[in-house]
């Protein structure tokens, strides 16, 4: 499933902006020119763009070249090129070896540039005029990320882990100076962007996560980090410099939706914005103070909307189009009451009453959460005569930093715990059939569907798996280093380290309690998820006569499009063969029967 992005705008000519938009099933640059109101694509990449920038002055915009393992390099392209140039653009920094795309940064002027580029085992960050050659300032061991380059240009901010003792490193280009702020297990730190009119004391953005709250402030050179009072979230938020007078645009999610407040640091004030219940995916701050965002909720598709926080108390944000439902779903939520909390689900249900087929669409992550958001796959599955569980397990984000962190390193079992225990509460309120219940996950979500199969196989009655972790020690030594990162966190170190606990979280270790029936489909080019991994764990079933089907695709993580949408149409089959839905009890809106079809998926 494409997720749409923001538009990214240029500094100095607010009326020329980019996005990524789908395009014959891969994601391009869209140019969008406001004062003729043309909207063109602009790149023909071969595995499509998820990064991009436009310069300060709107003439070029940027955007990754990477192969369908990630790696790449920048090209630079003028604004008003034609997607058919028959020449490739040229690298946007010269010099500079392929990498993973690891953040972009301008300066006010747009005369100097700073990206961070990642290898197997760090981060390069380099600097130069756009178009000409880079030059290397820093290297950190592992993930770090660019997020910010000073007005001036004289001043570069790298992200590093939040809780780790480089979670933010500020470097001065004049001197080399390097100021670095340390984190903790108790205090994550994450720096979010400079503040775009001081030049002369660089004012970082930064986000302070404590065991109990998350916490807005500023981080300056020689006075270190400075918190707002009043700017203290149970849940997660995130937050961007807006205008030129201090004041802060914050998104505060908290169970499954968003919600946006403009804060004025220095005094503490705090206004809501006008923004309609559901889910916030991206939003940017034009120059001119309008708030482009992307919006959605479960019954409608991502929609582009503007807003102006200045009027937002007078008035409902307007959108760029209007609101279509989609699906015929019954939709709820569910609070499953346990001794540490209550484990919140989103619930769709096909027309009428149950008990039904039952599938849980288990997120990835573990650093994520489903929301009160559009998901195609939903709609197809309940279409297809099943109900649909989306739970927010342990290990979630936004229901605050217990529940995101508070379970030792009981890394997978924890998560299926509470899976387990939602499913039996909705055995209880009789919406799932007994005996046809079912796990389907992608990425991380696999990875659970897989352990869940060899750790609980009675509960399960078919797992459906993408893109999956099969054996958690070779996935961590295979993927990448911000992955590793998140493993160390999540594990207390890596397999060398703490060897007891992968065991205890890998697939691999429950192979000879696994019945299936099992759906697993991969990537070949999968940079995240190793292919190899999953090969093994799919020639053990093999060997033990478990039940399976193994499908291919090409592409990287997930897939391609074409395959994502052949990968979900064998998905649904499979399901189909083990959990027997009764389609005849499904109808459409309109009251037709349902009608099976290809055009499904991600």
């Amino acid at each position: 499933m494409h997720i749409p992005y923001a538009p990214a705008f240029a500094a100095q000519r607010p009326e020329r902006s980019v996005e990524v938009c789908l395009n014959n099933g891969l994601t391009q640059v869209l140019a969008w020119d406001r004062h003729t109101d043309q909207r063109r694509f602009r790149t023909t990449a071969p595995n499509g763009v998820t990064a991009y920038d436009i310069e300060p002055d709107g003439r070029h915009f940027w955007w990754f070249d990477a192969n369908p393992a990630g790696i790449g390099i920048w090209r630079r392209q003028p604004f008003r090129s034609p997607a058919t140039a028959p020449e490739t653009p040229p690298a946007a920094l010269t010099g500079l070896p392929p990498g993973r795309q690891h953040g972009i940064a301008f300066d006010a002027s747009g005369r100097r540039v700073a990206v961070g580029i990642g290898t197997d085992t760090e981060t390069r960050c380099y600097v130069g005029r756009p178009g000409g050659p880079g030059h290397l300032v820093a290297a950190a061991v592992g993930y770090a990320t660019v997020i910010g380059l000073t007005a001036d240009g004289e001043t570069i901010a790298l992200a590093g882990r939040a809780d780790g003792d480089t979670a933010i490193s500020v470097i001065r280009l004049s001197d080399g100076r390097l100021d670095v702020v340390a984190g903790s297990d108790r205090r994550r730190i994450w720096a979010l962007e400079f503040r775009p009119d001081d030049q002369s004391h660089p004012q970082l953005l930064v986000i302070v996560e404590t065991p109990e709250h998350y916490r807005v402030g500023t981080w300056q050179r020689d006075r270190g980090i400075a918190l707002a009072a009043a700017l203290s979230y149970d849940t997660e938020v995130t937050a961007h410099w807006y205008g030129t007078d201090g004041q802060v645009l914050i998104q505060h999610d908290h169970a499954g939706r968003s919600r946006l407040l403009l804060a004025d640091l220095t005094k503490g004030e705090v206004a809501a914005i006008n923004t309609p219940p559901g889910t916030i995916l991206d939003l940017t701050c034009a120059p001119g103070g309008e708030v482009h965002y992307v919006w959605t909720r479960e019954s409608v598709p991502p929609q582009h909307r503007v807003t102006e926080p200045a009027a937002a108390t007078r008035g409902a944000a307007r959108p760029a189009g209007p609101a279509q439902l989609t699906g015929n779903a019954q939709r709820s939520e569910l609070w499953t009451p346990q001794p540490y909390g209550r484990i919140h689900s989103f619930l769709a249900t096909p027309p009428g009453a149950g008990p039904w087929p039952t599938l849980f669409l288990v997120h990835g992550g573990p650093y994520l959460h489903d929301r009160d958001a559009y998901d195609p796959r939903v709609e197809l599955l309940v279409r297809a005569g099943y109900a649909v569980v989306r739970t927010n397990y342990r290990g979630s984000t936004g229901y605050g930093p217990r529940w995101q962190r508070g379970f030792g390193h009981r890394v997978g079992l924890t998560q299926l715990d509470d899976l387990a225990s939602v499913r039996r509460h909705l055995l209880h309120r009789g919406i799932a059939e007994p005996g046809r219940v079912g796990l389907c996950g992608y990425s991380w979500g696999g990875y659970l569907v897989l352990l869940a199969m060899g750790v609980a196989p009675a509960d399960w009655s078919v797992g459906l798996a993408v893109a999956p972790i099969a054996d958690y020690p070779a996935a961590y030594r295979g993927t990448t280093a911000a992955l590793r990162e998140v493993d160390d966190e999540l594990f207390g170190g890596g397999p060398d380290d703490v060897p007891q606990r992968y065991r205890a979280a890998s697939p691999m270790t429950y192979l000879d309690q696994v019945r299936g029936p099992l759906f697993i489909a991969a990537a070949g080019d999968d940079d995240r998820c190793p292919p190899g991994q999953v090969r093994r764990y799919v020639a053990a079933l093999r060997r033990r006569r478990v039940p399976h089907q193994l499908h291919w695709m090409s592409g990287g993580h997930l897939g391609d499009a074409t395959s994502q949408t052949h990968a979900f149409d064998e998905l649904l089959r499979y399901a189909g063969q083990a959990l027997r839905p009764d389609r005849t009890r499904v109808a459409t809106a309109d009251g037709r029967p349902y009608q099976p079809t290809s055009q499904g998926g991600r």
